[in-house]
């Protein structure tokens, strides 16, 4: 059964070097699981017609969110690039962002409304910071949200429940299990 609806689009929120290579800068530990079901949902994306957008970070040298996190995902750097297995295609969007939303300061919306966007299927690392985030910030913006619980990784089990229960129970998206 396929997530999309009429228009849909998928996000991916920041599947690159630094957070899903084992040697990047800010490492998700076992975020390799996801990546297969990624894949899967950019090709049924893809047959189907409906808009990839790659949403990544890309921060300048002396960013302040490196006092939290550290050092990671430096404009200009492979850290900031998608992994192979997800890259990006001919007709694929790719924004990058400075926070943790994928809407702040990213001219996210304005390209979701120009392609007739209403309903974002939202996958990515790490469900209790980005993908969380950006999942409120769409559905406080009208979007419908679908987050299917296998296609995003937080650092923790415990974080990653609580984002899905929190982004369903209280904010009205849909999780799919």
């Amino acid at each position: 059964m396929s997530l999309y609806t009429e228009n849909s689009a998928l996000l991916i929120a920041d599947m690159i070097h630094d957070f899903v290579d084992p040697k990047g800068k800010l490492y998700v530990p076992g975020i390799d699981v996801i990546v297969p079901r990624i894949a899967q949902l950019i090709e049924e994306a893809r047959t189907s017609g409906v808009p990839v957008i790659y949403i990544n970070d890309s921060h300048d040298p002396d960013d302040e969110e490196f006092k939290q996190w550290g050092e990671h995902a430096i404009a200009g750097t492979k850290g900031t690039e998608v992994v192979p297995k997800l890259a990006p295609a001919h007709g694929d969007h790719v924004l990058t962002k400075k926070r943790y939303s994928a809407f702040y300061g990213t001219g996210l919306d304005e390209q979701l409304k120009e392609l007739g966007v209403e309903h974002l299927v939202i996958t990515g690392t790490v469900t209790n910071i980005c993908v969380f985030v950006s999942a409120i910030e769409g559905l406080m913006r009208g979007y419908r949200v679908t987050v299917p619980a296998d296609a995003a990784h937080a650092l923790t089990e415990k974080d990653h429940e609580m984002a899905l229960d929190q982004i369903e129970r209280v904010f009205g998206g849909q999780v799919v299990r």
